[in-house]
Parts: C-alpha cells; structure tokens; sequence
C-alpha cells in the first residue's frame, strides 16, 4: 500500500509540516462553518423578533369576547426576550439599542452553548478518505509438478483482474492542552492486518467496516516533548514497508520524546519506545507422558506474544534546503519461537477439542485435548476472510520458526527541495535479524539435521521526485528492494509483493494531483523469487520455472 500513511519514512519533517497546515486548513474551515452558522441563525431570530413586533403593535388585543387585555399584561413573547415595552413601538419597528440588546442575548446564548459543548467533547475534527483501486496481476506460478513436466515445478496461473475499495472515516478530539483522542473506521477483511482493502466481491454483500484506531494521548505540560500514548495507533517509530506495512495499526503503549534546536545544524531529536502485544493466551496446564505437570510445555502454550522496541532519530538541516534525517531502531518479537506460524499467522483456524474417554473396567476415565485446524476461507464465502500469504519465513521440522526475530533497523533519508516543483527524497534502509538459527530439519535415520541460515539481512533504496501539494502537481518514483529468508517477521511486512521474505522487487509509481485532496497513482510492482520455487531451505529441481510476477495497480484517492 504504496499511497497510505505514515509515507515510505513515516514522521518525516516535510510530512509532519503538510500535516499540520492541512489540520490547521481543516479547522479553518470547520471555524468558518460554525460562525456561518451562528450568523444564519441571528438572521433567524431577527426576523422572528420583527415579525413578533409586528403582530402585537396594536396597544390592546381581545380574544373570545373577553375584557380587552391592557397591553402590561401581555407577557413577553418566548424565546424572544420581547417585553411590554418594546411591543409599544410603532409597528414594524424597533427601538435600535434594544435591537443591539436582544442580538447580544443571543450571541450569548450561542457561545455559552458552543462552550458547553467543548467542555464536554473537547475540539473534534473529522477526516478521512476513499480509495478506488483496479488490480491486476500477471505471472503467477504454483509449486506443484508442471502439467508437462513433472520432474520440474511450477505451472502458470491465469491473470488476476479486480476492483478494490478503501475507506477510512477518523475522529480527533482535544479535551484540553494535555489529552487528546482518536477513533478511525476502515474497511478490511477483519483478520488482515495488512489490508485495508476489500475486494469487490461475494454479489454485492456487505463490506466490513470496523475500528481500526482507538487512542488516548498525554503530553505533559511539565515536561514539552513528552508524549504518552495507549491503544490501537499508527506505528509510533520511523519505518519503511520492508520491516513494517503501513496498513498495520499496532495495539499497546508508546513513548514519545521530541526536542527541536534553534540555530543549530542539528534541528531535531526523537526518542521512541513501544510494548505492544500482538497475541494474548490463555493460561496453559500441559501435562507429559509420565502424568506431571511438563512446566517447560505449560510456558510455552499460555506465552503471550509481543514486539517491544525503541528507537532514536536525528535530523540535521544544511540551509533551508537539504535536510538529512538518520535512524535506528530495534524491534524485539518476545515469544515467536513457541508457538506454530499457523496459529498466528496462517490461513487456519486453531480450535480446541477436547475428547472424554469413559471409564472401563480395567483403566479409569481420560481426557484428551487437542486442536483442530480449519481453512479460514471455509468459514466464509468469496475467500475473503483470512490472511492471504502465510508466513514465508524459514521453518523447523516441528513446525516452529527456526529463528528468533530482533530486528536492528537503519535508515537514512535525503530531502532536497532547491526546486519547488520538483524536490528530490532519496532513501536507504538496510535492516539485519540477529537471532538468526540454523533450520532443523530431518537427518538420516530420522535424525535431526541443521542448515546454516545466513539469510537475516533487508535493503531498500528508494528515490522519489516531485510532489502532489498542489492541482497539477506530479510525482515519480522507484524502489528496489531485496527481502531474504528470515530478515524480517513476515506478513507483518509489505504485503503488495508475491510473497514478503525471499524476494527481490521492483517498484515504479506515478502520482498526479488532479486536486489538493484528489490523487490519481498508477503503480507497477515486479517480484521474483531469487531461490526459485521452493525457496531458500528447499530443493527446487533444475529448470523449474520461475518467472517474474507484475502488479499493476491503478488508485484514485479522494481525502477530507
């Protein structure tokens, strides 16, 4: 998802500042709204109290024969503040200062309630967006036995056409200088994390539509720079898509500490941290083969899952003009070597299944329990619940990742704006998996047998020139990027490739700013597999196929 936010570098200096005019233009505009608003309604109410002075200018009024009513004892017309007195002027008229009285009532009025409102609510500004995308992908292969030869592998799948939407629909709120909220809807196939698109699709059923951001915040008044952060957010660290997708909004706690310095070359430093749990578990009780408590397998079966991390960011500033910004984060995955890809990542359903066995004569009642694996896409029709891609990272003979994953992730990027039109982003991220194990596999005899595993390390060089600011505005691109084996945890990277580890891609974009708010991109994504089929770790037999794949994505975003 080439287009969404955070951009390639999330949090970057020129983003952060078209983020902030495009909020302030925002509330301008909500601003400008609200006092229309309050003035059509004076205008209202003035012609109220006009056409209420001219309907009691006689000085008395009789009704159903009763004695005429002395015009004291008319009571003022309600809602309009109007007293006797007032109604004693000639009709169709007013006096000017009690005119002036009544307008400033009513602005009152409208500001004591505008402010209660805001002590109860806060500011809230609304935003959002829609995407219509057309897909289409070429060059798919399988890895079963080709059709004419089976001794080699793979077999050409047809062409992949399809239409796609995106909406998102967010909610800000300020309650005061130090707390601040956020909610977001978005569409997406609500056990993947890496999409918010759903395919157009299952005759025209509904689209699921659920909560993809719920946040509060804390900035301290006593210390500036401070920001705490709790729920379900964007990424809080500086990334590409290599090691991260930006369509995942990450569930669990961040820390924040920004300073910016004056006159300096050095303009900027951050300081980020995040605990952020991605797979709570039940509290395990697993017994071995002699009857006792295996206390080793009752940990690893109740292990909660969770990415801890922190990172530290520089930007440095040459002039108006160039701007440098360096980084480096690690990002720790607790808990991934206990538990089956499948159970997390896959495209199965693990449900618990617990099997009693009566008493007989000779041995006493026992109870076994199990789990039952169920394809995500039998649940549903039109396949469209379930992740896609399972993971692509290396497994062990048992069925576990063969590595650990702690993430070392360093970028550099490169901001040249000496052309107003055109200013030039170029980008360098190299990433390497220090917890890489050698893959167990089986041996002679049944025996366990390793395979070296060098495959821990990710680069991505981009460069991006122009922009889509202003109507008229275009932007071009190009990524390359190479993905081996177990460099990062997969899927949680780029999804819009064949498969997210063991690759090498290619991306081409375009963007045009047909408006400020409307951008058209045509994308064009092109992967292949540098260990052919089976992948690093696998046999893949001579002359299996192994053709390039091409992804063509055309968008049309409209934002508000």
């Amino acid at each position: 998802a080439a287009d969404t936010k955070p951009p390639a570098v999330a949090a970057s200096a020129d983003d952060d500042v078209r983020r902030q005019l495009r909020a302030q233009r925002e509330e301008i505009e909500r601003l400008q709204t609200a006092l229309k608003e309050q003035l059509r309604l004076i205008d209202d109410l003035r012609v109220r109290v006009e056409r209420t002075e001219q309907a009691a200018a006689p000085d008395t009024v009789a009704v159903n024969n009763l004695r005429p009513l002395a015009l004291n004892d008319v009571p003022p017309a309600a809602g309009t503040g109007l007293t006797p007195a007032a109604l004693r002027q000639p009709s169709g008229q007013a006096s000017p200062v009690q005119v002036e009285e009544r307008l400033a009532n009513v602005e009152a009025q409208v500001k004591r309630t505008t402010d209660a409102l805001a002590r109860q609510l806060g500011a809230i500004r609304l935003s959002g967006d829609i995407r219509f995308r057309y897909e289409s992908i070429y060059g798919q292969l399988n890895a079963a036995p080709n059709s004419d030869n089976p001794g080699v592998l793979g077999n050409p799948l047809s062409s992949r056409q399809r239409l796609r939407l995106r909406a998102r629909l967010a909610m800000r709120g300020r309650i005061n200088d130090e707390f601040d909220w956020g909610l977001r809807l978005s569409t997406g196939a609500l056990p993947d994390v890496i999409s918010p698109n759903q395919t157009l699709t299952d005759f025209y059923s509904h689209k699921t539509f659920a909560l993809d951001q719920a946040f509060i915040g804390y900035t301290p008044s006593a210390v500036p720079g401070l920001r705490l952060q709790a729920g379900k957010f964007e990424t809080p660290w500086v990334h590409t898509e290599m090691s991260f997708d930006n369509d995942i909004q990450v569930e669990g706690i961040s820390e924040t500490y920004t300073r910016d310095f004056k006159d300096s070359t050095l303009a900027n430093l951050t300081f980020s941290a995040w605990q952020l749990p991605f797979l709570e578990r039940a509290s395990a009780f697993v017994l071995g083969a002699d009857g006792r408590v295996n206390v080793d397998q009752s940990r690893r079966a109740g292990r909660d899952l969770a990415l801890y991390g922190a990172q530290a960011l520089a930007r440095f500033e040459a002039g108006k003009k160039t701007r440098l910004t360096v980084s480096a984060a690690d990002l720790y995955y607790s808990g991934t070597q206990f538990i089956t890809p499948v159970q997390f990542f896959g495209g199965n359903v693990q449900l618990p299944v617990t099997i009693t066995i009566p008493a007989t004569a000779t041995t006493p009642a026992q109870t076994l329990t199990g789990q039952a694996t169920i394809a995500r896409d039998r649940l549903v029709s039109g396949n469209s619940l379930g992740i896609a891609t399972a993971t692509n990272n290396a497994i062990n003979r048992d069925g576990r990742l063969a590595s650990g994953f702690n993430l070392v992730d360093l970028i550099a990027r490169l901001d040249l704006s000496h052309s107003n039109r055109f200013p030039v982003l170029l980008l360098f991220n190299f990433t390497t998996n220090t917890q890489t194990r050698d893959v167990v596999v089986a041996g002679a005899g049944g025996r366990d047998g390793r395979l070296p595993n060098h495959e821990n390390n990710a680069y991505w060089a981009e460069i991006q020139v122009g922009k889509t600011d202003v109507r008229g505005d275009w932007r071009f691109g190009y990524t390359l990027m190479r993905i081996e084996k177990d460099a990062v945890l997969t899927p949680f990277n780029i999804s819009d490739i064949t498969q997210q580890s063991d690759s090498r891609a290619q991306r081409f974009n375009i963007s045009y700013a047909a408006d400020p708010r409307v951008t058209l991109m045509l994308t064009a994504l092109v992967t292949q597999r540098p260990n052919g089929l089976a992948g690093a770790f696998g046999t893949t037999p001579p002359g299996s196929l192994n053709t390039p794949t091409t992804r063509l994505q055309f968008d049309t975003q409209f934002r508000f």
